[in-house]
């Protein structure tokens, strides 16, 4: 066949048809197929369309969702709409809202759950005019206060608590967007975000000097602003959850854009609703973008911190309990590990940690700790026939030493130790190391007595069990990894005598065949898996409790024993080994 004849071009037509169509129907039969299938997902957003929610624009603008498996439907709001309310009328999947909303709205309606907090610090504010007679908060009384009862009206009445009003006596009235109604002069003082509406007050003439502007957190009311809320039983279903996983994962990525590119975000802001004022638009747009952390291992995290102080805040919640599974750290932590970050030890637990080590109890229980093995060192002086200063420095190592070495490798929040600012521990010694000397000055062999040497034996058991967990907790407090936990734990418990042994020259008696350290890292093994057990607890700190407390009494009793079986290495593995030290 000639390559000029009708045939040979029509054949090479077809061909090249074929070339051309094959992939572009293959991706349309993989669009149509049931795997491609896009998952649906309706988020109600809190207001209507504005730059507060860029991150979700650019998202869906850039298919980010779509990658996700996800078509995602944007639902704006507006003025009389509380985006929990349309969450618990099912008529989104998830609801962008505050907490202060979706903790009364769960009081008297279906249960909602804080999945992801977008935005980690707050912008409301309360404005009042001073040409309007407000010169002081008392001026409030019998007046009107506009809202737009999205939560922000909770927080305003904790406000009006605080400076010793009656929420009563003050009218609070659904204000109109944009600020109009304190421009207007409709009302004296509204509710505000300080990337929005304060603008649009300066941009309708009004002078700043005019304004009075109440930051709720200057004042202990602090709040939750955007976060992401679902109905709590929908949790239940691990394809939800997954569906929630991959939601945040394309809704960071949309921030993260709109913080590198935000004119590629003030531009998804506009193709929103081209009505927009721009140069507004784009001031809002700064503002928010600070409030919203795209760190990958931050983004969408709920501050527990922040909760516990929010919680306790009489003037928002008076004595209310906060209603069951109001949060929820579960889809965050899901996300991490889709992504190779799976933590041992969940935030939660570790923020319960954080605050039973810092309780008074706590703090006690160490410092005891602390003075019983200051007391060995005093004891070691006295027998060397030091001098007060030699005593002091001997038992200062033996009491202080183990920490300062723990708390060096740990840093962080750990540096400089906090014996440097608190004088307890430091004054104690002082006490044991004076009141020690007088007394031996007139019973010489009172520390050579039985009865002393077994009290001081128990004592030194309950100091080095507690010195040990302590160790242990500050390490995962601190966000290290599990296994820096035994040997933190050991660290507390005898640095202190490596530094002493070192000063008077001689071998730490631990190292030859006693069962001294090794109890220590076998006990902070034991706390890490009744942690790794109270992730499974998120929602109460009494799984850590009870992994505290019983991986003392595992390493008291432990200590006991090897006492008083007088247990050690077995001498064809170490040579002659010395006695237990005291």
């Amino acid at each position: 066949m000639r390559a000029n004849t009708p045939l040979f071009k029509r054949l090479m037509a077809l061909l090249f048809s074929l070339l051309v169509l094959s992939p572009l129907l293959a991706m349309a039969q993989t669009a149509t197929s049931p795997s491609a299938t896009l998952t649906p997902v309706r988020v109600q957003l809190q207001w209507s369309d504005q730059a507060q929610f860029a991150g979700f624009y650019v998202a869906k603008a850039r298919r980010y969702f779509e990658a996700q498996g996800l078509a995602v439907e944007l639902i704006a709001g507006g003025p009389g709409i509380n985006s929990i309310e349309v969450l618990q009328r099912g008529q989104a999947d998830v609801a962008l809202g505050w907490l202060s909303s979706a903790w009364h709205l769960s009081e008297r309606g279906e249960s909602v759950t804080n999945i992801a907090q977008i935005f980690s610090d707050s912008a409301l504010v309360l404005i009042c005019r001073i040409s309007l007679g407000i010169h002081t908060t008392s001026d409030a009384v019998g007046r009107q206060i506009g809202v737009w009862n999205v939560g922000d009206e909770i927080v305003v009445q904790g406000l009006l608590q605080h400076f010793g009003l009656n929420p009563a006596d003050v009218e609070l009235v659904e204000q109109r967007p944009d600020g109009q109604d304190l421009i207007a002069g409709r009302v004296p003082c509204a509710t505000a975000m300080n990337y929005n509406e304060y603008w649009s007050i300066l941009q309708a003439g009004i002078d700043a000097s005019d304004l009075i502007v109440i930051d709720p957190n200057d004042y202990g009311v602090p709040h939750f602003e955007d976060g992401l809320y679902v109905l709590t039983d929908r949790l239940q279903s691990p394809e939800f959850r997954d569906t929630m996983v991959k939601l945040l994962h394309g809704l960071r990525r949309g921030w993260n854009l709109s913080q590198t590119a935000p004119t590629l975000a003030l531009e998804s802001v506009m193709q929103r609703n081209a009505f927009l004022d721009r140069t507004h638009q784009q001031k809002m747009l700064h503002g928010v973008l600070r409030l919203v952390d795209t760190d990958p291992q931050s983004f969408g995290l709920f501050n527990l911190s922040t909760y516990e102080t929010v919680r306790k805040s009489k003037r928002i919640y008076g004595d209310q309990t906060p209603p069951a599974n109001l949060w929820t750290h579960q889809v965050w932590s899901d996300l991490q590990a889709s992504e190779g970050r799976v933590k041992t030890v969940e935030v939660s637990t570790r923020h319960y940690l954080q605050k039973i080590t810092s309780t008074t109890a706590f703090g006690l229980l160490m410092v005891f700790g602390m003075l019983t093995f200051a007391l060995s060192g005093m004891l070691e002086a006295i027998n060397r026939g030091y001098d007060i200063w030699g005593r002091l420095v001997l038992a200062f190592l033996s009491g202080l030493g183990g920490g300062t070495l723990r708390d060096f490798l740990i840093s962080g929040d750990r540096w400089p130790p906090e014996y440097i600012t608190n004088l307890v521990p430091a004054t104690g010694i002082l006490l044991i190391v004076v009141l020690t000397s007088i007394v031996t000055a007139f019973y010489r062999d009172l520390h050579e007595t039985k009865t002393f040497k077994t009290i001081k034996m128990y004592a030194d058991i309950i100091g080095f069990s507690v010195l040990a967990i302590a160790g242990a907790s500050f390490s995962i407090a601190a966000g290290l990894p599990w296994f820096w936990a035994p040997i933190c734990a050991a660290l507390s418990c005898a640095g202190g005598g490596f530094l002493r042994d070192i000063v008077v020259n001689q071998e730490p008696s631990t190292f030859k065949g006693v069962f001294y350290e090794e109890i220590a890292i076998l006990g902070a093994l034991i706390f890490a898996l009744g942690l790794v057990i109270a992730n499974e607890f998120e929602h109460t700190e009494i799984p850590v409790l009870i992994a505290i407390v019983v991986s003392i009494l595992f390493i008291v009793v432990c200590r006991i024993i090897v006492y008083r079986y007088d247990i050690r290495y077995p001498h064809w593995l170490i040579g002659k080994a010395l006695k237990q030290p005291s």
